[in-house]
């Protein structure tokens, strides 16, 4: 495996693909950048906007943008022509999403948008480098080795299930072709070892969100998480894991690798660590037996049911084994920071600084009225029939039993049907009035017209919503959860 000339990379947009990208521009290569879009355009401002976030903007030039989605099945046959004389493709585009209900949407981009890319690395008889995840060991404890894939481990989600499925799929591919296969599996990614610097906010960073948003609120009163204080968390730098994958890219040695840390953190020290940088000093780790013996406030019971999907990963975690990757090391200097408060006060900083990622992305144009069709034009009408026609019929009615002491005002924007919003006035637990992009209000709900749909309809609860980033919240956390799950009801 050689890695020179150009390089066809997935995922550009992403965590990993960005500063992936970032190495291999710095390193000399050309990269053509496949991007999801509607268009080249909107594709190519995806693109730029990534190499702008990881600080590889001067690199622009290097890199081609082509629209396409990993997902059509018909991708090779549209991409050969203009993907001759690439000398490797770098998949790191998938989906990270843990919930039940993301099962098949796992499946379609991780296992068959995998199966697109080796298609298209067959007929253009190249190598191929596929980023895994180290937590395909699933529910595995002890050491677990980097040629291990499958053992008939089970798994906590759809997620670790679909990625072990396409690195066996890269596996079989590479025993069938006789080309170079080459899997990289990191472990939790956070922000870059100087700045903090990443695309996407997810993993450990929606704990961190939501503590950020309620720690005022939790003040110093007892918050109680469930969890084992010994098991271990394994995070690593993106920079880092570019790094690393650059030395072992340019050892040409295919195989498993784990780009992992070395010196895992306790969950017990992310404890000291989050109860420092929040000023939460109530907050205690306790086990399910004890969660369970006292009533949970309404924090805790928040903070569990927003964060139930990642609970399996607070109570154990297996060892990985780095046995390839350090020989392939060789001493190359790949040094990784040490993950104390220090650190994951860069991570905060910078979070802060871009609003969680609201302020990083490239700006989008407003919806012209004429340009809305078919079910635009439908998701529009959900809306307003909402406001306009549910809502108003509750008008100076109690909206739930025991919402008595309830009173508050927020405003939802639901933004991609022209970024139109309507403030809420709740009076002792009455809705008193209704108004369209007017009021100033305790707290502010981003969101678009599916999730909205989706939240009213009772299919999605407002604290995963906001947990999986899929609503924005400005304000006062406290009462923006409580309105939401009025709404919902």
């Amino acid at each position: 495996m050689t890695l020179e000339g150009t390089v066809l990379v997935t995922g550009v947009t992403g965590s990993i693909g960005s500063w992936m990208t970032r190495k291999l521009l710095a390193g000399g290569l050309h990269v053509i950048a496949l991007v999801r879009a509607d268009g080249v355009s909107a594709a190519t401002a995806r693109a730029r906007n990534a190499l702008r976030i990881v600080g590889a903007q001067e690199y622009a030039g290097q890199m081609e943008v082509l629209r396409g989605d990993v997902c059509e099945d018909d991708l090779w046959t549209r991409l050969t022509p203009s993907c001759r004389g690439i000398s490797l493709i770098v998949h790191c585009a998938g989906v990270l999403e843990f919930g039940p209900e993301f099962a098949e949407l796992n499946h379609r981009v991780n296992v068959q948008g995998t199966t697109n890319l080796l298609r298209l690395a067959e007929v253009m008889k190249v190598p191929f480098c596929h980023f895994s995840t180290a937590y395909i060991a699933g529910k595995r404890r002890g050491r677990v080795f980097e040629d291990q894939i499958d053992m008939g481990q089970e798994f906590h989600n759809a997620y670790e299930s679909s990625k072990c499925k396409a690195e066996m799929l890269v596996q079989d591919w590479a025993h069938r072709t006789g080309l170079g296969a080459t899997v990289l599996r990191p472990s939790i990614i956070v922000g870059d070892s100087a700045e903090g610097r990443i695309v996407n906010f997810d993993g450990v960073y929606n704990f961190m969100r939501l503590l950020d948003s309620i720690a005022g609120t939790i003040g110093t009163q007892e918050f109680r998480v469930a969890a084992n204080p010994g098991a271990t968390k394994n995070f690593v730098p993106a920079d880092y894991v570019a790094d690393v994958a650059w030395h072992i890219l340019k050892a040409g040695s295919p195989g498993t690798y784990h780009i992992t840390n070395p010196d895992p953190m306790p969950v017990s020290k992310l404890r000291d660590i989050f109860v420092e940088l929040f000023a939460i000093p109530g907050a205690r780790l306790v086990d399910e037996e004890e969660f369970c013996r006292k009533k949970a406030g309404k924090l805790e019971w928040m903070y569990r049911r927003a964060a139930d999907c990642y609970a399996p990963y607070l109570a154990v975690e297996p060892e990985f084994d780095r046995t390839c990757t350090d020989k392939a090391l060789d001493g190359g200097r790949t040094e990784i920071p040490q993950m104390n408060a220090a650190f994951f006060q860069k991570l905060l900083s910078y979070a802060r600084q871009v609003n969680w990622g609201r302020t990083s992305r490239p700006a989008t144009a407003p919806v012209l009225q004429q340009e809305v069709t078919g079910d635009a034009q439908d998701k529009e009408r959900f809306v307003e029939q909402y406001f306009e026609t549910f809502l108003a019929g509750q008008m100076h009615r109690q909206l739930l039993p025991n919402l008595k002491n309830l009173s508050a005002t927020c405003r939802i924007v639901v933004e991609d049907i022209s970024a139109r919003s309507w403030a809420l006035i709740i009076d002792g637990g009455r809705l008193e009035h209704i108004s369209e992009n007017g009021e100033d209000c305790q707290c502010t709900f981003f969101l678009s017209s599916d999730v909205f749909s989706s939240i009213v309809s009772g299919e999605l609860a407002p604290q995963q919503a906001f947990f999986q980033k899929n609503v924005n919240i400005e304000g006062d956390i406290e009462i923006c959860m409580k309105l939401a799950t009025v709404l919902a009801a």
